[in-house]
């Protein structure tokens, strides 16, 4: 199915230094049509209106919180990109009801040279795959992956590299230097929408295939993004929503077929 444009709508601020939240980490959406975010230096989950407009927020005891989405129980889940770690809570309260560490997951061997002790281009973003019960995972970079694992959180079911051989290329970038800063899966297409900072840009990546199909510069579609670093859908699959770190911007874009 492929997509005929991006074209940027509006775009709105959602600082808000009282409560926390001055560069968002990661997007997603609930059943309801909320958005959520995370701040990275705040112990808080933000519940957004489209709008951008605080609507609560959930008090929790991590930072260094990345990406965030729904399980198909309805539970959230955040990255934490410093522990290398799934996050899960409760929607309701912010209670922390499990952590899962990527290296105590079965086959983590498969991706274990691919993360340093240290690693600064560890776990960035996530999300839910409903169609196949996955957990969708992205590291950044050194290399960029895409990382499945069963929705139990118990063993990474596949692992692709994402670059130049799968389409992650840009113009102006050497594929080594593309990043990838969130991700969100379109349950309508099939398709996962991966953004990346420094590309500046969203591409759309096929599973069934392992390409690339489309990619979307933001500036070609009318809007500026600095340091995009999440990504989510409406639940009809008809906007794109991202939210900007530098600026701790909400931008939308719509989809047109």
């Amino acid at each position: 199915m492929s997509i005929a444009s991006l074209q940027f709508e509006t775009s709105c601020s959602i600082k808000n230094k009282a409560l926390g939240l001055r560069e968002p980490s990661g997007l997603t959406i609930d059943p309801e049509g909320s958005l959520w975010t995370v701040c990275d230096r705040s112990r808080r989950l933000f519940q957004l209106d489209s709008n951008g407009q605080i609507l609560s927020t959930r008090e929790v005891d991590n930072k260094g919180l990345e990406g965030i989405t729904f399980d198909s129980r309805g539970h959230i889940l955040v990255v934490d990109e410093d522990a290398g770690k799934i996050l899960k809570y409760d929607p309701a309260t912010g209670k922390e009801i499990a952590d899962r560490r990527l290296k105590d997951m079965q086959g983590f061997a498969a991706v274990s040279l691919c993360f340093g002790e240290s690693d600064n281009n560890g776990l960035e973003g996530i999300t839910h795959d409903p169609l196949r019960s996955e957990i969708l995972l992205l590291k950044e970079a050194d290399p960029g992956l895409l990382i499945a694992v069963s929705d139990d959180l118990q063993r990474i079911v596949t692992v692709d590299h994402l670059d130049e051989s799968r389409g992650f290329v840009d113009e102006e970038l050497d594929s080594e230097a593309i990043d990838f800063s969130g991700i969100c899966y379109d349950r309508v297409r099939d398709l996962c929408w991966i953004v990346s900072d420094q590309a500046g840009q969203v591409f759309i990546y096929d599973r069934h295939s392992g390409r690339v199909t489309q990619r979307f510069p933001f500036e070609a579609a009318g809007k500026t993004v600095r340091k995009a670093e999440g990504v989510t859908l409406d639940r009809e699959s008809k906007y794109l929503y991202i939210v900007c770190d530098q600026d701790a911007e909400l931008a939308r874009f719509r989809i047109v077929d």
